[in-house]
């Protein structure tokens, strides 16, 4: 019985003598890193091929200065459609297999506002054109004439002049509108045998559809921004946004792609779409624009006298929500279409229940419905929601089959 304990014991301390030599053996091959050294790493998990796997320093997620001035968009929607369309256009140039994703670290907070700005003395490297300023009263040919002149004859010429000056300040600012809203930046990385480099940068000029300011009377006024002049200052925009880039040594033949986004006005439910996107691969300028022909159309259909056959499956699979729960709030949508094709669906259905039975028999409602009555091979997302946030998500990935579902309860 004791030479059974005395071997047990023995085999027990070999094993753990064999278990800290290979714990020594770890810990010495490890890199080691110095105080001054940064170490750079990526998210072991990938959510789906669609997604780029993060670039980690120093056990931290770096935040882009983009994300600290999202206050510029007009809405929600906006700022939503502004990241996922410049994800969508940095994927057609970097594959999400070979590329890794980190939040844009170049232009920093300060630079970028400065850059969003008007051009003016605080800002002169604004690209946004400078405000306008009220002219100045033109002075009597004759003053000794105008002196001269009877009281009320003065007045109405002075009252003449300054509803002229009044009328000149409305039109200077119509004619200085602020095309560029914000500016988003995605760093590319790439790995090496040296750790992760910077192999391109994407850069997203979100510009606006229309312009809205008001005069010295309190009269406020939207202007209207058009498709074309739009297009035009964003790309001479790009271009002085790449000429400031390529200053830096570092930057002078990473590819930097360039992607302009037309702003929704704030009034609509939907957010806006890309229009054009180029790339610079080396030089001062972007060049090889892609035309983009995409719109976003909000649903239910505003106007009635719209052909609803192209998007009766949204109103089959409202009704059989609607009819399974009739107090629901309501249930909206936006369908997004490239080339003229259906490319993604966004519902949103709003509802008054808290109860976690309630929220679990509707979610799985609406997967029948899903599954029953929206179009298959897109992506799809539906939040049901409700005062007090997310109730609940049903959706499915581009590619996918089935769908995934939560309730947060």
């Amino acid at each position: 019985m004791k030479l059974k304990q005395t071997l047990s014991l023995l085999m027990t301390t070999a094993l753990l003598a064999g278990c800290l030599n290979n714990l020594d053996k770890e810990i010495t091959n490890k890199p080691e890193v110095g105080p001054d050294e940064v170490v750079v790493q990526t998210t072991k998990s990938q959510l789906g091929s669609e997604n780029y796997r993060a670039v980690i320093t120093d056990g931290k997620y770096a935040l882009g200065a983009s994300a600290s001035i999202d206050s510029y968009l007009s809405s929600s929607g906006n700022a939503k459609a502004f990241e996922e369309g410049l994800l969508a256009i940095s994927k057609s140039v970097f594959p999400t297999d070979q590329y890794f994703l980190k939040e844009g670290q170049l232009i920093d907070e300060s630079t970028m506002t400065s850059w969003v700005s008007r051009e003016s003395e605080l800002y002169p490297e604004g690209l946004n054109p400078p405000a306008p300023t009220a002219p100045t009263p033109p002075a009597p040919e004759n003053p000794e004439q105008a002196e001269s002149q009877p009281e009320g004859e003065n007045a109405e010429s002075n009252e003449q002049v300054t509803s002229e000056a009044n009328s000149q300040v409305i039109l200077d600012r119509s004619a200085a509108p602020i095309y560029l809203a914000q500016i988003m930046e995605k760093d590319i990385m790439v790995e090496t045998a040296d750790g992760y480099a910077l192999a391109g940068i994407v850069i997203g000029l979100a510009m606006n559809s229309e312009y809205q300011y008001t005069d010295e009377n309190g009269v406020s006024y939207n202007q209207e921004i058009s498709l074309g002049e739009m297009r035009e200052r964003g790309k001479a925009y790009a271009n002085t946004i790449v000429g400031r880039l390529r200053n830096t040594e570092q930057l002078r033949s990473v590819p930097i792609v360039v992607g302009i986004f037309r702003q929704a006005p704030s009034r609509d439910v939907v957010g806006g779409v890309y229009v054009m996107d180029g790339i610079s691969r080396e030089g001062n300028s972007v060049a090889d624009w892609t035309e983009h022909n995409e719109n976003r159309v909000s649903l239910p259909l505003v106007n009635s006298s719209e052909s609803i056959d192209q998007y009766q499956f949204f109103y089959d699979f409202r009704n059989h929500v609607v009819n399974f729960f009739p107090n629901l709030n309501g249930i909206t949508g936006q369908a997004l279409y490239v080339e003229g094709r259906l490319a993604s669906i966004d519902i949103e259905i709003v509802t008054q229940f808290y109860q976690k039975t309630e929220v679990t028999a509707l979610t799985q409602h609406v997967l029948d419905m899903a599954q029953s009555y929206l179009p298959t091979g897109i992506p799809i997302e539906i939040k049901i929601e409700s005062g007090a946030g997310i109730e609940a998500y049903v959706g499915r990935p581009a590619g996918a089959t089935h769908y995934q579902s939560h309730v947060f309860h």
